[in-house]
């Protein structure tokens, strides 16, 4: 999840092989020991430092505090926030989000309620979460019966649909939804419907058999099946061979005749 929400790349190190160890934004907020990268044993004085995804943390990300645990107690910075806690999640504007021992979520001292799951936002604060009946909350905001949610990790936005097949966007509805995905960085929510009609939030863009979303800018490059590509609503070519949509949004495709090209 380049960023584009379709694409992971794994990159291979040269020999002598090192175990790069890539650290999740859930680990580090959740306090997890960051591994040093062992070098090979034919080379074992040789160190690589643990590598952070340029996507994993925001730049700058200086409030993101020194959470701990001891005895049961929780505390942040120092300051103790609450007790018999079992796991939490911090974010760079400084907030924790917490849960103790009976399931009951809490973000810094106050109580949200008694939580099946729950995501914090990485950026701005905010805290997804269900009960046990399935409602989705967003902080003290009750959302909706949700069948399956996701949520932006910089914005906060969550895309979620209920047992019936709506999606919607924090409590605005969109549509009746086949598949979708949300742009961590803005929000924009891209999905199909059950015709196969690709939309762009509010906006129907039109039948796609291929399409891409941007993790940086939200936008959307895809093609249709007659062999056009498009980047949102507009029309880019239609004598391409292959393309692929980078994180900043930036759309690259090969020509009939080889030649490289962006939009």
């Amino acid at each position: 999840m380049t960023k584009t929400l379709s694409l992971v790349l794994a990159a291979a190190c040269s020999a002598p092989a090192f175990s790069q160890v890539v650290v999740s934004p859930e680990a580090l907020r959740a306090g997890a020991a960051l591994n040093v990268a062992q070098a090979a044993p034919a080379a074992p004085y040789r160190r690589r430092p643990a590598s952070f995804h340029a996507m994993e943390l925001p730049v700058p990300c200086n409030n993101l505090p020194v959470v701990s645990i001891r005895n049961g107690t929780i505390y942040k910075d120092g300051q103790e926030l609450g007790s018999w806690a079992q796991s939490w999640k911090a974010s760079c504007d400084g907030t924790v989000a917490w849960t103790d021992s009976r399931g009951t979520l809490y973000k810094e001292r106050e109580e949200l309620g008694r939580a099946q799951r729950y995501e914090m936002s990485l950026v701005t604060g905010d805290v997804l979460w269900t009960d046990s009946y399935g409602d989705l909350h967003r902080n003290k905001t009750e959302l909706g019966r949700a069948q399956r949610w996701v949520m932006a990790s910089h914005t906060g936005d969550v895309a979620w649909l209920n047992s019936y097949g709506s999606l919607y966007k924090n409590d605005r509805e969109l549509g009746r939804a086949n598949q979708f995905l949300i742009a961590n960085w803005t929000g924009t929510v891209a999905w199909t419907d059950s015709y196969g009609r690709l939309h762009r939030e509010d906006v129907e863009l039109g039948q796609s058999s291929r399409w891409q979303l941007s993790e940086r800018t939200g936008d959307v490059a895809w093609q249709d099946s007659y062999g056009r590509l498009y980047k949102n609503s507009k029309q880019v070519t239609d004598r391409f061979s292959q393309w692929t949509l980078r994180e900043d949004g930036r759309l690259i495709w090969t020509d009939n005749s080889g030649y490289t090209h962006s939009e």
